[in-house]
């Protein structure tokens, strides 16, 4: 019985409103799991709940996984913890959430290069600009970034063009105007990973021969 009322306290339910000495019927979401009692006893029927929900999802969330692009990249920053959030949150069938992470994801790419690549020269010696000099690439827009990377030559031209149509579509989303986010969520997801190939990926800068990385353009001696 208890668990039955915790299901019914997340619910989409109609409700009668007095307006005016007339009742009128409207829709509205109640969630009043956060009032049940903080006992063992309620952290069980939860439990039960959340499991409910996991596995009622769980056969669609499967089906994504083979949706999404293999990776190898360089586990480096918090870029790594970020991408596998972005591909979880697919997985999930959260498709606005994905969106947005995706754009966020590829943000960091588009600066961890930048950051990888700029020197500053002082007298004979260059280096690196001090980490407050980056943050001040907060005021300018990724595009922007992304441009100069790519006149640079440190951005391919798939990786540029990923990079611009994945900040588009993370902007649809981002001001309200998103309209297909399931299939919007799976293209994101694809346009991260060009990004990601051409920058972070491990097969950017190295070929599988034989079962073993090996440097891009050196000689290996194939097995007999």
């Amino acid at each position: 019985m208890r668990r039955a009322r915790l299901c019914k306290a997340l619910d989409l339910t109609k409700v009668d409103i007095a307006m005016s000495e007339e009742a009128q019927l409207m829709e509205v979401f109640i969630d009043l799991l956060p009032n049940q009692p903080k006992n063992d006893q309620t952290r069980e029927n939860l439990r039960l709940l959340l499991r409910q929900k996991f596995e009622e999802r769980l056969p669609d969330a499967i089906e994504r996984i083979w949706e999404q692009p293999p990776v190898m990249l360089k586990a480096r920053g918090e870029c790594l913890a970020l991408l596998l959030e972005a591909r979880e949150l697919y997985i999930a069938g959260h498709s606005y959430s994905c969106v947005a992470m995706c754009g966020i994801v590829g943000e960091h790419l588009v600066k961890d290069v930048l950051r990888a690549y700029v020197l500053v020269r002082k007298g004979i010696s260059a280096q690196p600009p001090p980490e407050v000099a980056f943050d001040q690439l907060e005021r300018i827009e990724v595009n922007g970034i992304v441009r100069f990377l790519k006149e640079a030559d440190l951005l391919s031209d798939d990786a540029t063009k990923a990079a611009d149509s994945l900040g588009q579509l993370r902007n649809q989303y981002a001001h309200a105007r998103g309209k297909n986010p399931q299939p919007d969520a799976l293209n994101s997801i694809k346009l991260l990973h060009t990004l990601v190939e051409g920058t972070v990926s491990v097969l950017k800068d190295f070929d599988i021969k034989n079962g073993v990385l090996v440097v891009k353009g050196s000689a290996m001696k194939d097995e007999p």
